[in-house]
C-alpha cells in the first residue's frame, strides 16, 4: 500500500469524500437555480404564464433532487 501512495495511485479519503460532497453540492445547487433561469423562456414558448411555469419546474426539481438523495450507491 506504501509504494501505491508514493505513485499516486491512492488518495486520501477524507479528501475523497470532501471532493465528492462538493460536486454534489454543486450539481444540487446548479439544478435549484434552473427553474428560475428557465421558466420564463419556456413558459413564453408555450404560452402559459410564467409563474405558473416556475412552479411546476421548482415542484419537479425539488421532487427529483429528494428522490435522488434517497439512493445508496453500492460498493462491491
Amino acid at each position: 500500500m506504501r509504494l501505491a501512495r508514493l505513485k499516486g495511485e491512492l488518495v486520501d479519503r477524507s479528501q475523497a469524500i470532501a471532493h465528492v460532497f462538493k460536486l454534489a453540492r454543486a450539481e444540487r445547487d446548479a439544478w435549484l437555480n434552473w427553474p428560475t433561469r428557465v421558466s420564463a423562456q419556456m413558459a413564453a414558448t408555450l404560452g402559459v404564464d410564467p409563474h405558473t411555469m416556475h412552479v411546476a419546474l421548482e415542484s419537479a426539481v425539488r421532487e427529483h433532487l429528494q428522490e435522488l438523495g434517497e439512493l445508496r450507491p453500492r460498493v462491491d
